[in-house]
């Protein structure tokens, strides 16, 4: 009896110390995700933490007592950043039958919303590359062929061909997670 007692307890140590590893796993990425999202997005810190805190979270949601908690931040600045995030249309919330809580959780087309975004941001800098190079290949035409003022326009082609693949491969992807949905 006495060594099953020493057996449960070396292996709730165990859990235990599993768990504060998974934990600490948990807030290093919530920093790192955040400084991404942060920089990507160029939103507020905290409200990049959130997020980070939301894609790590899942489906499940969290609630705002928990988001105050694990964020360390006060409570009326949880607020502020939910409620920029609600009405940017990046997070939405549930809530559950007989629980007075709001469980916030990442709109279900977040990520297709940002795909949209990039790809429009890659096709609007493919446009400009276009044009440049255009420009380009017709101060070209007015230079002599041996002249060192010559324009070198590989680089503009090669950068249009891989934001045109680039743009192709996120949309497929992009139809595969709409499609899913």
């Amino acid at each position: 009896m006495v060594r099953n007692i020493a057996n449960q307890t070396y292996f709730c140590a165990q859990i235990y110390q599993e768990e504060k590893t998974m934990l600490k796993q948990k807030e290093e990425l919530i920093e790192k995700l955040g400084v991404h999202i942060e920089c990507k997005e160029q939103i507020a810190p905290l409200a990049a933490r959130i997020l980070a805190t939301l894609i790590l979270t899942g489906k499940k949601g969290i609630s705002f007592e928990s988001l105050v908690g694990e964020l360390g931040a006060s409570k009326s600045t949880i607020f502020t950043h939910l409620t920029m995030l609600q009405a940017s249309q990046r997070i939405t919330y549930f809530t559950k039958s007989g629980d007075r809580k709001k469980y916030f959780i990442l709109t279900p087309d977040a990520m297709i919303k940002s795909m949209t975004e990039m790809i429009d941001r890659w096709n609007n800098e493919r446009q400009i590359h276009q044009e440049v190079m255009e420009y380009k290949k017709e101060i070209n035409k007015s230079i002599t062929e041996d002249s060192d003022s010559k324009f070198e326009l590989e680089f503009h082609k090669d950068y249009i061909t891989f934001l045109e693949q680039a743009s192709a491969s996120v949309e497929k992807l992009k139809k595969k997670l709409t499609d899913k949905n």
